[in-house]
């Protein structure tokens, strides 16, 4: 192919995940990139039995901690290893003994996540890429990823980032090596986001599977999550879980408008009720600290509580508008409802892969057609969309979930160069 003169002057190639290459008047550069692994780093040995674990956002919770807890409970003598954040304090008595834990952004984390011959995450592990950290031979990457049946397209599918991301993007996605899945709609958005490269293995969601536990083990879950709130045991709980946004907004629920709410529940479904606000992690300490303010005796902030499925588990109902938290909690049964004021905005820069009204929830736009929705709802009719959902997304989630999934685990440790089912 002819250069033109300004290519012949200077160019900039990729040239591959790592590497790109400069040319400056003929004379050609080839160049590292900041995804490069450390030299000191790939040198060390790859240890077979050490389990690498990290959760994209925060805390000590989602898929990547029930996968944990189940080959802890298996004893079989794997080093595991948990990247810890800056909010350790806030989960730290629910860190079990028997992991290490590396705090992110260290050395030793990187080393670790370096040597590990498995690593088990629920996101994009961008951040690492950019420190230098790459997958070498040897090593094995599953995604577990932090959402399912969910409203939002994946970010790079919604949004346009620059350059530089889109290239981590890619890199991340050339990494894996098995996507976990729980749904014949899953694997759908997944295959068309990620590729034919990584494989999808149907698992389920380990996550999940706090929703088939047995009553009294659930029971023990809604007693932590109430006396860690301090919320009345008497009570029912009304959990708010707004998703973030890109422009780092929320919509603000007045004080009248909580009220409002609190009484349309206990005159629909009994009891008395508090409403227990959880504000997605990538929400800024001001933003939370702002929609508190003048409803402080109204609401409970449950934002540093991390661990989201066990609030699910503890909630008797969930308001939210577009976070896949609200179809997780589809198994339990209990209703849920969406308001979602700035619809037809969100939708235009973020996108969604399906109608909101077509999930089993009640969508409303403001709290006057909320509380309306709260009143009037139907539970058998509600039940009954909530199987024709799961039925038509061909979900298969059954309480195994962590289960097949530290199976998994062990037959690539144990096999490391056998091909295993999908």
């Amino acid at each position: 192919m002819k250069l033109t003169w300004k290519e012949r002057i200077f160019s900039l190639k990729e040239v591959n995940s790592t590497h790109r290459q400069l040319c400056v008047l003929g004379v050609r550069i080839k160049l590292r990139r900041n995804m490069q692994l450390h030299p000191r780093f790939a040198a060390l040995p790859i240890e077979p039995h050490k389990i690498f674990f990290a959760n994209v956002l925060t805390g000590y919770c989602c898929n990547p901690r029930y996968v944990l807890e189940e080959l802890l409970r298996r004893h079989h003598g794997y080093e595991l290893v948990w990247m810890v954040d800056r909010h350790i304090l806030n989960y730290w008595d629910d860190l079990p003994r028997g992991v290490r834990l590396v705090m992110w952004g260290t050395e030793e984390a990187l080393r670790e996540c370096a040597t590990a011959a498995v690593w088990v995450v629920n996101g994009w592990q961008l951040r690492f890429a950019r420190l230098g950290v790459v997958k070498r031979p040897g090593q094995t990457y599953i995604q577990l990823w932090h959402g399912s049946l969910g409203f939002k397209k994946l970010v790079w599918k919604a949004a346009y980032p620059n350059r530089k991301t889109l290239r981590l993007f890619r890199h991340d996605i050339r990494q894996i090596d098995y996507i976990i899945t729980n749904s014949d709609w899953e694997e759908q958005v997944f295959r068309e986001a990620f590729g034919q490269n990584p494989r999808l293995c149907r698992l389920g969601h380990a996550r999940n599977d706090i929703f088939f536990l047995p009553k009294n083990e659930q029971d023990s879950v809604r007693r932590k999550v109430y006396e860690r709130l301090g919320v009345p045991t008497q009570t029912h709980l009304l959990l708010y879980a707004p998703t973030w946004r890109e422009d780092g907004s929320c919509p603000k629920i007045s004080r009248a408008e909580w009220q409002g709410i609190r009484q349309a529940l206990t005159k629909r479904f009994g009891g008395e009720w508090t409403i227990a606000a959880r504000w997605h992690p990538a929400h800024s300490e001001f933003l939370r600290y702002g929609l508190l303010q003048g409803e402080a005796s109204a609401i409970v902030n449950a934002s540093n509580y991390t661990d989201i499925q066990e609030l699910l588990v503890a909630s008797d109902a969930v308001l939210s508008d577009y976070s896949s938290c609200i179809l997780d909690f589809l198994f339990t049964g209990r209703p849920g409802f969406l308001m979602v004021p700035d619809h037809d905005r969100y939708t235009s820069l973020r996108k969604l892969y399906y109608p909101l009204r077509e999930s089993p929830f009640p969508v409303s736009s403001d709290c006057r057609r909320l509380i309306e929705s709260i009143l009037s709802f139907d539970s058998t009719e509600y039940a009954e969309r909530v199987r024709r959902f799961l039925q038509q997304k061909g979900c298969m989630e059954d309480g195994h979930a962590a289960a097949r999934a530290a199976d998994f685990v062990e037959q690539l440790i144990s096999s490391p160069s056998k091909s295993l089912p999908s």
